[in-house]
């Protein structure tokens, strides 16, 4: 009887020993099972942020590309970006003359050249900065028709200048008092100015075999 008890024993306890084993090996497993999920969850939501992350900042890129090339686009159509605008500039000096009756002007431009500065250079690396120098020589009726063509050609021209020099004498005369004089050509004046146009910079290509 007792040998009877004692192999029922046995047999319960290898059953309870075989079901811990059991139970351990589903504990283990249900582990890591959890463990992988709430990686590839932790993956997955790292994955989305930086797929919006990306996202947004293609969103601002594009924001940014569309406003620097509207402004670009503006740069370009008021003949700052690109060729020289010298058609223009002359068409606008013959239509001030005969709209504000200037007696006399006569103008010159010079050859264009590349403005050398080294913060230009450093801050904008690919764009080389250009200016061609306008002398205007005039015989105006007052003193006033020299700001009248000057500011014609800044609202109408297009183009970017300033002034580099610009002075105005009384013509000499007999006449003590201009409202007695009988010519319109009362003084002279001399401006000299600086156009400025932007444009790309040319890298020159190697050509294999050349000395």
């Amino acid at each position: 009887m007792i040998m009877g008890y004692l192999k029922n024993l046995q047999k319960e306890l290898a059953i309870f020993m075989i079901s811990i084993a059991l139970a351990t090996i589903f504990f283990v497993i249900s582990q890591s099972w959890w463990q992988t999920s709430y990686n590839n969850k932790i993956n997955a939501v790292a994955d989305l942020n930086e797929a919006k992350q990306r996202y947004y900042t293609a969103i601002s890129q594009k924001q940014l590309l569309k406003k620097f090339e509207e402004k670009y686009k503006q740069l370009k159509a008021d003949g700052i970006v690109g060729d020289e605008q010298r058609l223009n500039w002359v068409d606008t000096i013959e239509n001030i003359t005969t709209l504000n009756k200037i007696p006399y002007l006569k103008y010159k431009i010079d050859k264009r050249e590349t403005v050398n500065s080294n913060q230009i250079s450093q801050s904008y690396p690919g764009i080389q900065l250009l200016k061609s120098t306008m002398t205007l020589e005039m015989q105006l009726l007052h003193e006033g028709d020299l700001y009248t063509v000057i500011n014609s050609l800044h609202e109408k021209a297009k183009g970017l200048f300033d002034i580099k020099s610009c002075a105005i004498i009384r013509n000499m005369t007999q006449i003590e008092s201009l409202v007695d004089s009988d010519t319109d050509k009362n003084f002279s004046a001399k401006c000299e100015l600086n156009w400025y146009t932007m444009q790309k910079n040319i890298v020159a290509v190697p050509i294999e075999g050349a000395y």
